[in-house]
């Protein structure tokens, strides 16, 4: 006999929709590719820069703070790093998520630069899981 709670859990489970990409064609093209390998070699060009001098995104941080960042195994979320930074958070997480920071839809992924140009490294940050889901889930509200 099916518990109440495992009832639930299937009902929320099936529930569930994954969403569709629209941009799936854009996302796999050789040209974004491309400017992802290169957004993330420059980001790891500015940690190993611009951390040394004890800085980040306009936040002073500490030798201990600098030390850390540094002696990383991967690269951080860039709201991670920059809420570690400022003394918000303990840790960071590893960056999973090229995002745009002003969103391509379908309709302008190719064509329109009014959303944001899609290739313009200035309009992109690296993410962890968390928070992209967050921003993802502002920009749809």
């Amino acid at each position: 006999m099916e518990s109440a709670k495992s009832r639930q859990h299937r009902e929320k489970r099936d529930t569930h929709v994954r969403r569709k990409h629209s941009n799936k064609q854009f996302y796999n093209s050789k040209a974004w590719k491309d400017v992802r390998k290169a957004y993330l070699e420059r980001y790891e060009r500015a940690i190993f820069d611009i951390v040394p001098r004890g800085m980040w995104k306009g936040i002073k941080i500490s030798e201990a703070q600098q030390s850390y960042i540094l002696s990383l195994p991967f690269l951080p979320c860039e709201t991670c790093l920059r809420f570690y930074c400022a003394d918000a958070y303990d840790t960071v997480e590893p960056g999973k998520e090229l995002d745009h920071i002003k969103p391509v839809n379908r309709e302008n992924a190719m064509e329109s630069k009014e959303h944001g140009d899609p290739f313009d490294m200035n309009n992109l940050q690296y993410l962890c899981k968390r928070h992209h889901s967050k921003k993802s889930q502002r920009e749809r509200s």
